[in-house]
């Protein structure tokens, strides 16, 4: 076909390939982006977790007490308050300092058995030891596993991993 020298522009034809190439492309990165974000929820709560964890043991430490995470399994809360023993199993008692929300449909946090589902930081720092992992729906490959020692400190180890050694995680139980 002949064009005249004084028409700029696309053709039909130049569109369509373009708009097909588009759409091929979108199809391609749509469920990878969608994985990614998926991955970010749950490496999001697991640093969360972990910070969540080290303030409570700072604050045992700086106020020379002994503070609790409780986690509240009725409305999904997790909350940082120091120990009382009249505090009980209840979520709401004593000062609370600090809570962190956690939605279980979005993101599993699975711990091993703690007493009444709190962990207690002493003053000096240290605590009883306990494992969390952080998956959602019980995908261990992008799971999380935090490893909290009884000398208080709490160990992150990388995406699917369950030790430092790079162990592969075979399930989301800790």
């Amino acid at each position: 076909m002949s064009r005249r020298r004084d028409m700029h522009g696309f053709t039909l034809i130049e569109l369509m390939i373009v708009l097909a190439l588009l759409s091929i492309v979108a199809i391609i990165a749509v469920p990878n982006f969608n994985t990614l974000i998926r991955n970010n929820q749950v490496q999001s709560k697991a640093d969360e977790l972990a910070a969540f964890l080290q303030y409570a043991r700072g604050q045992a430490v700086i106020n020379r007490t002994i503070y609790e995470v409780k986690i509240c399994n009725d409305d999904g809360q997790w909350i940082i308050r120091k120990f009382a023993s009249s505090n009980g199993n209840n979520c709401t008692d004593g000062e609370i300092e600090r809570v962190m929300e956690h939605n279980p449909e979005q993101v599993e946090i699975l711990n091993t058995t703690l007493s009444n589902n709190s962990l207690l930081y002493r003053p000096n720092g240290t605590t009883t030891a306990a494992k969390f992992t952080v998956c959602r729906d019980s995908d261990h490959a992008s799971g999380y596993l935090l490893d909290v020692k009884a000398t208080g400190n709490v160990s992150q180890y990388r995406r699917g991993e369950k030790d430092s050694s790079g162990t592969p995680m075979t399930n989301c139980t800790p």
